[in-house]
């Protein structure tokens, strides 16, 4: 059933004149006529009843009137739904995080977005860590993710946003919580908390390398399965534990955070897929862009 007869049965049964019907839509009556004809023999009722003087609507013809109206101003929703999901201004952008490390910048920047696209949906999900989040990406379950760099995966893109430095998180009693700082040679042979390992932990691999540049490894003893337990577990006494500063907001009970001045600093960045066409995921990467001066501006925790 093509459009153009629907359209032009709905002139003809509001004008109710092939005449006015035809000046209407801008074209001549006979082809009119005969768009009328074929549109009736698709619906398979007679749908005008016409005579020399007038035109009128069948019962069959009122009821179809109804349905088609609905139907063309469904349409007309549809194609202007499509507009708007093309232009980025509706839409669903599912934005993965790393943990409660980043949660700073993950709130500001989902309050901001939701400032700016109101009528786009942002769905937090998560924690992952690193090689989760970018496996997240690459089966579509995530379109975005705030996330600890570098990632160690093709197909992705990336930017950085800022870095926060690694402090050692230490028991309140441990005769190492009463320094102004650290340095990793101090941290040799102490027991450690670490992030688990085979997972894709950014961290973890961090540390990890930097005691190998020293010639060393951290004795670890204990893995931890997110920031929140680790510094439980730091608390409790079980070991000292390398971690992002920003983690501070967490102000665990019997944990102080001790900066470690030749320790390597932790990017955190955006990651999206390289082949993502999604206006809203755009939308999304741009505002990322322009307020990532805020983000280092924020307060620290």
């Amino acid at each position: 059933m093509e459009l153009r007869r629907l359209q032009a049965f709905v002139a003809v049964a509001e004008e109710l004149s092939f005449s006015r019907a035809a000046a209407r839509l801008h074209m001549s009556q006979p082809p009119l006529s005969q768009q009328i004809k074929r549109l009736e023999q698709d619906v398979g009722v007679e749908l005008l009843h016409r005579t020399t003087r007038n035109v009128e609507l069948t019962a069959a013809g009122a009821a179809f009137l109804t349905e088609v109206r609905s139907a063309l101003d469904s349409l007309e929703a549809a194609k202007r739904a499509a507009h708007r999901a093309a232009e980025g201004v509706t839409g669903v952008v599912r934005l993965a995080f790393s943990g409660p490390t980043s949660y700073r910048e993950l709130l500001a920047i989902a309050r901001e977005f939701r400032l700016r696209h109101p009528t786009v949906r942002l769905d937090i999900v998560g924690p992952y860590y690193g090689g989760e989040l970018a496996e997240r990406l690459h089966l579509r379950e995530a379109d975005a993710g705030l996330v600890r760099l570098p990632l160690p995966d093709a197909g992705l893109r990336v930017r950085e946003l800022l870095r926060h430095p690694l402090v050692a998180a230490v028991p309140c009693e441990h005769p190492l919580a009463a320094r102004e700082s650290l340095t990793l040679a101090d941290l040799r042979d102490v027991p450690f908390v670490s992030y688990p390992a085979g997972r894709g932990s950014i961290v973890r691999d961090l540390v990890m390398s930097a005691f190998l540049a020293q010639g060393t490894t951290p004795r670890i003893v204990q893995d931890a399965p997110d920031t929140h337990t680790l510094l439980s577990l730091v608390g409790a006494s079980v070991g000292i534990g390398l971690t992002p500063d920003s983690a501070g907001h967490l102000a665990v009970p019997g944990v102080t955070l001790v900066p470690v001045l030749d320790a390597p600093a932790l990017p955190l960045g955006l990651a999206w897929r390289a082949d993502d066409t999604d206006p809203a995921v755009a939308a999304l990467v741009d505002l990322v862009d322009t307020f990532a001066d805020g983000l280092r501006d924020l307060p620290a925790a």
